[in-house]
C-alpha cells in the first residue's frame, strides 16, 4: 500500500526591525529583527488540533535551524511554541540580525516530541515531491518584512533518511504545573485580617537559562512551567511592596495541588505615603540633548529636553536626529523609602500639531503607534561631555511609550515608575533616562523645555510618591 502524501504551505514571515533609511532600495545593516512562523492549516488536516483548552498549554512546537553565509548556526534546533490563531498557528518572536541565511531543518513536532511535518532535504529520496527543498536561502533586511514559504509533507509511517536527516530526535520538555496564590501577610497581630489575598507578578526561572513572567490573580492560580529542573527561583513583585526573591524545589511546587496551594507571602507593613518633586533648575540639573549633525558636540546647556527627526536647516539632504537624556538626584529622599509611584512632568512652549494623516484618533492610543520612548540608562555620563558619539548604553527592559497627544495645557504627566523601581531581576545600573524616537517615519518629534529653560516653571519636574516603614 503507498503512502499517502500530503502537502502544507507555511508562510513563514520574519518581521525585521524598522530602520529610516534615505534611499529607496532596501539595504541590510547590523541590526536585527524578529522571525514569526504563521502556519495556515488545510481543513482537512486534523494532526494539530489541540488537546486542551488551556491556553497556557503548549502542544505544538517548531523545530528550526538556520546558518548565516559563513556557515555559522544563528538557530539551532530552536523550539518555538505555536499558539492556535482563528484558523491557523502562530509561533513566539524569535530574534534574529539582518543578513542572507539559509533554512537547514523545519519541522513541527507535538507535546510528545513526536514529528508531525518536516521539509525534506536537497538530494533525499522524497525531495522531488517539493519545488524548493531544504536549505532553503533567505535574506532578512532590516527596513522590510521578509517571507518564506517552505513546503513541509506530512510524515506518517516514512524514516528520517527518507527526509534526508539523521535522525528526528529532540529533547522533549515536559511542562511542571502547580496551584499558587499571593498574599499580603501582616506581622501585627492587632490587624483583623492577617493574611489577604492579593495580585502580584511572579518571574520564574529555573537557574539555566529559562524564565517567564505570569500575572497571579487575587485567588488560586494555575501556573504551566518548564520542568526537569531541581529548584527554581520566583521574583514576587507589587507596586508599593518590597519584592520578594524566594525558592522552591520540584517536589515543593508539584506538592501544590488545588486543595493546597502554594502560598507566595509578600510582608506587608503599615506605611505612610508621602510626595516630593524635584524641579532642578541650570546649576542643579542634569540633562543634555545630542544630536547625530554635530556627533562630538556636548549640548548640555540646551533649552530644550527633545527627541526629533527633521531636516537639518544647513543641508535639505541630511535628515537629523536629536535624543535627550535626563537625570534627577533624588538623595533627599529617606533612606528607607520605598518608592510607589514616580511621574515626569514635561512642560513645552509649542503646541504640538495633529496631524490626522499620521494619526489614527486623538483617543485611541492603542490603536497609534508609540513615537517616543524613555530608557534606563545603564551608564555613567557627564552633562558637559556626552556627545553622540559617546553616548551611554539604555536597556528596553521597562522601557516607557510616549504616544502623540493633544492637551490644552502646556504640559503632559509620564508614568515612570518602571523606569527607577527596577525589578531584582533587571537590577541594572540606573543613570537617567534617554528619550529618543522609537520610529522615524513622517513624525518630526517631540521638543520640550530643559532644567535650562529660563522659565523655572516650566523645567522638567518628577513627583515620586513614596512610604516610610
Amino acid at each position: 500500500m503507498k503512502t499517502q502524501i500530503r502537502f502544507l504551505w507555511l508562510p513563514v514571515i520574519l518581521l525585521t526591525a524598522f530602520t529610516v533609511i534615505s534611499c529607496k532600495k532596501a539595504v541590510i545593516n547590523n541590526g536585527s529583527g524578529s522571525a514569526e512562523f504563521s502556519i495556515n492549516m488545510p481543513a482537512s488536516s486534523g494532526q494539530l488540533k489541540s488537546a486542551s483548552t488551556d491556553s497556557v498549554a503548549v502542544s505544538y512546537q517548531l523545530l528550526v535551524s538556520a546558518e548565516d553565509a559563513g556557515g555559522n548556526a544563528v538557530l539551532s534546533d530552536k523550539l518555538i511554541p505555536l499558539y492556535s490563531f482563528g484558523t491557523g498557528y502562530v509561533s513566539d518572536k524569535v530574534q534574529i540580525p539582518a543578513g542572507d541565511f539559509k533554512l537547514t531543518k523545519f519541522m513541527i513536532v507535538n507535546a510528545s516530541g513526536a514529528v508531525l511535518y518536516a521539509t525534506p532535504l536537497s538530494g533525499s529520496s522524497v525531495a522531488y515531491l517539493t519545488t524548493r527543498p531544504l536549505p532553503l536561502k533567505f535574506t532578512v533586511y532590516s527596513d522590510k518584512v521578509t517571507t518564506i514559504s517552505p513546503e513541509v509533507l506530512s510524515v506518517g509511517d516514512m524514516t528520517p533518511s527518507q527526509f534526508g536527516y539523521a535522525s528526528f530526535g529532540i529533547q522533549v520538555i515536559k511542562p511542571l504545573d502547580f496551584y499558587t496564590y499571593a498574599i499580603l501577610a501582616y506581622d501585627n497581630s492587632q490587624i483583623a485580617a492577617p493574611v489577604v489575598l492579593t495580585t502580584a507578578q511572579v518571574s520564574i526561572s529555573n537557574g539555566s537559562g529559562w524564565s517567564y513572567s505570569f500575572s497571579l490573580v487575587a485567588g488560586t492560580n494555575h501556573l504551566i512551567i518548564r520542568g526537569g529542573s531541581d529548584k527554581y527561583t520566583f521574583i514576587l513583585s507589587k507596586d508599593g511592596y518590597a519584592t520578594q526573591t524566594l525558592s522552591f524545589t520540584s517536589a515543593q511546587l508539584t506538592a501544590a495541588t488545588l486543595t493546597n496551594p502554594l502560598a507566595l507571602k509578600i510582608p506587608a507593613v503599615s506605611s505612610t505615603t508621602l510626595t516630593m518633586s524635584f524641579q532642578p533648575g541650570p546649576d542643579a540639573g542634569k540633562d543634555a540633548m545630542i544630536s547625530n549633525i554635530d556627533p562630538d558636540k556636548n549640548f548640555g546647556t540646551y533649552t530644550y529636553f527633545e527627541a526629533s527627526y527633521m531636516t537639518a536647516e544647513s543641508n535639505l539632504t541630511v535628515m537629523r536626529s536629536r535624543r535627550s537624556l535626563i537625570f534627577f538626584d533624588m538623595s533627599a529622599l529617606p533612606k528607607s523609602a520605598v518608592i510607589k509611584k514616580a511621574v515626569l512632568k514635561l512642560y513645552y512652549d509649542t503646541p504640538l500639531p495633529w496631524d490626522s494623516t499620521i494619526y489614527a484618533s486623538a483617543n485611541t492610543a492603542s490603536y497609534v503607534k508609540p513615537y517616543g520612548v524613555f530608557q534606563q540608562i545603564v551608564e555613567p555620563w557627564d552633562e558637559g561631555k556626552v556627545t553622540w558619539n559617546n553616548q551611554p548604553k539604555t536597556t528596553e527592559v521597562n522601557q516607557v511609550y510616549l504616544y502623540p497627544f493633544i492637551r490644552n495645557s502646556n504640559y503632559i504627566e509620564i508614568d515612570i515608575t518602571g523606569l527607577l523601581v527596577i525589578p531584582a531581576a533587571n537590577a541594572l545600573p540606573n543613570n537617567g533616562i534617554m528619550f529618543k524616537l522609537s520610529s522615524n517615519d513622517r513624525f518630526k518629534g517631540f521638543r520640550f523645555c530643559s532644567s535650562d529653560y529660563a522659565d523655572a516653571t516650566m523645567r522638567p519636574r518628577l513627583s515620586v510618591q513614596y512610604s516610610v516603614n
